[in-house]
């Protein structure tokens, strides 16, 4: 120290700590940013993201109702509704001046708010009639989403459990805000991104914010992360390159299409660079739009090109076009098949007599195309304003009594625009489904409707009912 300066003592640590608040955290490690391990995973949702909490458009799935007509359907399952449900509302009525026989709808939104999540703290007089004798209580309102997730934190009956499940959706969880991992790992940082914020972009863009990272490392780091950089490069360059530049990186496997999914696993086939494989594929090109089809056929060859074998099932003319050889199988279906038609190049098939795929490849057979359409019942279904996943505001209206027909290419949007939005959405209005739905303003049309099926390409027979 110099003279007439006092010394500053500083001390370093070397654990993960705040000798202020005392707050610490444990060593970091690769657990710690996993949401599949208890040492990363928000403590909230378990890792999940998401909650199941009351949801209030299943709790008033039909705001034309009237509260006295049954509009809050948990208070309303018994016929005529539960008594004492009733005095609880008529009292809470009286007290902030609203009228069970208007439509809920018609209700000012601070009416709707007391009713479902109570009078935040303030006491209002609920009066009761038991038999000929009436009291009252002075006491907050709990609300009806309270008195929900009370019964089911309370109750101990598997059949109560269910009952009140119904009106429970997934929501993302308030902790974590969907990243599912601990607040301790989203603190770490590299170039002022936690790894939720990384695992929410963009292949191409993911792409491009790794090939800037080095310019914002120290030296030591650069030398650190070198290995791990060209791993990453290089395994979002695979997905790149088969035209999955779109997808976020946190996407998860029940939100991507056939076509999606299937190119992912051709891509970390590619990147395990094998030869001397033989890869089987059954109808590859199924669900795929004809760019993506493409984008199929170029990693086709790419494997093949790599030393291996690839051996498809395909009707797609593309890629009998595109392949080597063909073998095709035949003549009829069943009984009437089990036989090799004919094999070859496309060129000797062209040539093959008796072969149905010939007559459709060198023009002799073709489907034919109607001459009208038809044109409906004038009635239609619209969907507004629809922003599930990829879904950028879309308003879209489908004509009732038609064949209407949903296409694009491969990640654009018609799946959830059309199962995860329409399809749920529709469910839930007119069959009850408890089904979660893609985030919209409102479909309108469904009055026109009896109820909505579903048939996907699930395999039947698992149940006594299939």
């Amino acid at each position: 120290k110099k003279a007439g300066i006092p010394a500053n003592r500083i001390v370093f640590s070397e654990k993960f700590a705040c000798p202020v608040s005392g707050f610490t955290i444990a060593e970091i490690e690769p657990r710690l940013f996993s949401f599949n391990a208890p040492q990363g995973a928000c403590p909230a949702c378990d890792g999940l993201g998401e909650k199941l909490v009351f949801d209030e458009d299943l709790v008033v799935p039909n705001h034309d109702l009237t509260i006295k007509k049954g509009a809050i359907v948990p208070w309303a399952k018994s016929n005529p509704p539960s008594p004492y449900y009733m005095q609880v509302l008529g009292s809470l009525a009286r007290e902030l001046g609203f009228s069970l026989d208007t439509a809920w709808k018609d209700l000012p939104e601070e009416i709707h708010y007391a009713i479902l999540h109570g009078t935040r703290g303030k006491p209002v007089t609920l009066t009761f009639v038991d038999g000929k004798k009436s009291y009252d209580v002075k006491k907050p309102f709990e609300g009806v989403v309270g008195n929900l997730n009370r019964r089911m934190l309370q109750t101990e009956s598997a059949w109560m459990r269910e009952e009140l499940s119904k009106y429970q959706s997934s929501q993302h969880c308030e902790t974590c805000h969907g990243a599912r991992l601990k607040p301790e790992a989203l603190a770490v940082k590299v170039a002022m991104r936690d790894i939720s914020s990384v695992t929410r972009l963009s292949v191409v863009d993911a792409l491009a914010w790794f090939a800037e990272l080095p310019d914002q490392l120290t030296q030591q780091s650069k030398e650190i992360a070198r290995a791990i950089l060209k791993e990453i490069d290089e395994r979002l360059g695979f997905l790149n390159n088969v035209g999955l530049d779109y997808l976020n990186l946190n996407r998860t496997s029940g939100t991507l299409s056939g076509g999606e999914s299937q190119r992912i696993r051709l891509a970390s086939q590619i990147g395990s660079g094998l030869s001397g494989v033989l890869y089987v594929l059954d109808e590859p090109s199924i669900g795929l739009h004809q760019r993506d089809n493409d984008m199929l056929l170029k990693t086709l060859r790419r494997l093949r090109d790599l030393g291996n074998t690839v051996l498809v099932v395909e009707h797609d003319e593309d890629a009998i076009r595109t392949a080597d050889y063909i073998i095709d199988m035949g003549p009829g279906a069943g009984v009437r098949g089990g036989q090799v038609v004919a094999q070859g190049t496309l060129k000797q098939i062209l040539k093959s007599k008796g072969s149905i795929t010939a007559d459709y490849l060198n023009g002799t057979r073709e489907v034919p195309v109607p001459a009208t359409r038809r044109k409906g019942n004038g009635k239609k279904l619209t969907v507004h304003n629809a922003t599930a996943n990829n879904l950028t505001g879309v308003t879209a209206s489908i004509p009732l009594g038609t064949f209407t027909c949903v296409t694009g290419v491969s990640g654009s949007g018609k799946s959830s625009f059309t199962i995860d939005t329409l399809y749920a959405a529709a469910a839930r209005e007119l069959n009850g489904a408890r089904i979660v739905q893609g985030k919209h303003d409102k479909i309108t049309g469904l009055q026109y409707l009896d109820k909505v099926i579903d048939i996907d390409q699930s395999p039947i027979g698992r149940t006594p009912r299939s």
